[in-house]
C-alpha cells in the first residue's frame, strides 16, 4: 500500500510540476511587469490668455456747422428832430369864478361841478322865498323849512326866549307864524344874496358879499335827501 501511495504521490507530483511552473512564470512576468516604471504621459499646459478688454467706442461727433454772423448792417442815424423851445408861459391869471369858487369851497372838499350846481339850486330857492315874502305867504314858506327847524320854533319856550332878541319890544311870539312873520321877513326881505359858503358839503350859507367888508349872512341850508332847505338857527346856535 505505501508503494501505491508512493506511486500515487509520484504521478501527482509529476502533474503539479507543470501547474506549478506556469504558476510561477506568470508570477514573476508579473513581478517583472510591475517594476517597469508607467510612462509619464505630459499635460499639455494650457497657455494663459490675456483678458481681452473692449475699448470704448467713441461716438463721432456731428461736425460743427459754422453759424455766419450776419454783418452789421450800418444803418444810418436817423436826423434827431429837435424840439421847438418852449417859452417859459406864466400861468393865466385867475379869473372872478375861480376867486369865488376858492371863496365858497374854503378847505371842503367839492368840485366845480358841484359848487356851480349846488349855487343854482340854492340861489333859485332865495328867490322863491322872496315872492313868498312878498306875499307874507305862510304856507308857502313851511315847506322850504328842514322839519327839525319847523319842531324848535314850534315850541313856545324857544318863541319866548328869541322875543327877548328883537329890536322892537312888545312883539310876542306866539306860534311859528309870528316867528315867520316877525322874525324870518324883516331879516330878509328885500335883501341881496349872490354867493354860497361851505360849512361842510352838505351844510352851507347863503351870503351877500360886500367889498372890504365882511359878508352878511341871510341864510342857513340843509342838504337832506338831496334836496336843499331852509336851517334856522336855534338860540343856542345864535348865542
Amino acid at each position: 500500500m505505501y508503494d501505491e501511495g508512493m506511486k500515487i504521490s509520484k504521478i501527482s507530483i509529476k502533474k503539479l510540476i507543470p501547474i506549478f511552473a506556469c504558476v510561477l512564470t506568470s508570477f514573476f512576468i508579473s513581478c517583472k511587469s510591475s517594476n517597469t516604471p508607467a510612462p509619464v504621459v505630459e499635460e499639455p499646459v494650457a497657455e494663459e490668455v490675456a483678458p481681452v478688454v473692449e475699448e470704448p467706442k467713441i461716438e463721432e461727433a456731428a461736425p460743427l456747422v459754422e453759424e455766419k454772423v450776419p454783418e452789421p448792417v450800418s444803418e444810418e442815424p436817423s436826423p434827431v428832430q429837435e424840439e421847438p423851445a418852449v417859452e417859459n408861459q406864466e400861468e393865466p391869471a385867475p379869473t372872478p369864478e375861480d376867486d369865488e369858487y376858492t371863496r365858497s369851497v374854503g378847505a371842503v372838499a367839492v368840485d366845480r361841478n358841484t359848487f356851480a350846481d349846488d349855487k343854482e339850486k340854492v340861489l333859485k330857492i332865495i328867490s322863491e322865498l322872496d315872492e313868498i315874502m312878498k306875499n307874507m305867504n305862510y304856507k308857502a314858506w313851511v315847506p322850504y323849512v328842514e322839519p327839525a327847524s319847523v319842531d324848535y320854533w314850534k315850541l313856545r319856550k324857544n318863541l319866548q326866549k328869541y322875543e327877548k332878541r328883537l329890536p322892537v319890544k312888545g312883539i310876542k311870539l306866539t306860534d311859528l307864524q309870528a316867528y315867520f312873520k316877525h322874525v324870518f321877513v324883516p331879516a330878509r326881505k328885500g335883501r341881496e344874496v349872490s354867493e354860497i359858503r361851505y360849512i361842510s358839503d352838505t351844510y352851507i350859507k347863503a351870503v351877500q358879499v360886500r367889498e372890504g367888508q365882511e359878508d352878511i349872512i341871510y341864510y342857513y341850508f340843509n342838504k337832506i335827501n338831496g334836496k336843499w332847505m331852509v336851517h334856522l338857527p336855534t338860540n343856542e346856535e345864535l348865542n
